[in-house]
């Protein structure tokens, strides 16, 4: 009886990056429902286009499911801006290159946002939801955080 080789389970096998022919995105499917709740697209704020809950401190984990979520409206994804946490940002060093640049957060940008540029500069405003707050609250946040303005402009 011939045995299988012994390896470590994961689930990380299932979200590994496979670069396009151009050497970058798209992703894989997302391997994990990513909690993100987008403004709808006819719609414009001077805020915020949308709110994502990521599951952890290190938002790294996750962006690739995030990305992927994102192409439908923003085509391929070039550049993240945010303030990154040490964790993510040590997270970033051991990732293999994927065609995002990450850059620091633009000098008006709010700590809790995140900028994803499109290839044509498109740019999605993110809020951040804190990933330990609790599901009501959290729900109730990026509910409204995509609310229709209702003001008279």
């Amino acid at each position: 009886m011939s045995r299988l080789p012994r390896r470590l389970f994961t689930n990380r096998d299932l979200g590994l990056f496979h670069a396009a022919a151009d050497g970058g995105q798209p992703f894989d499917a997302p391997t994990r429902t990513v909690r993100l709740l987008l403004r709808d697209p006819d719609e414009h704020s001077a805020g915020v286009d949308g709110a994502w809950w990521p599951r952890g401190d290190n938002v790294t984990a996750e962006l690739h499911n995030l990305v992927s979520a994102l192409t439908s409206r923003l085509g391929r994804t070039e550049r993240i801006a945010f303030d990154w946490n040490a964790l993510s940002i040590s997270q970033r060093g051991i990732d293999p290159p994927d065609g995002l640049d990450f850059v620091g957060p633009a000098p008006d940008q709010p700590h809790n946002q995140m900028y994803v540029f499109g290839r044509d500069g498109t740019c999605l405003r993110l809020l951040i939801i804190e990933p330990m707050l609790d599901a009501d609250r959290a729900y109730e946040d990026m509910q409204k955080t995509v609310a229709p303005n209702t003001e008279q402009v």
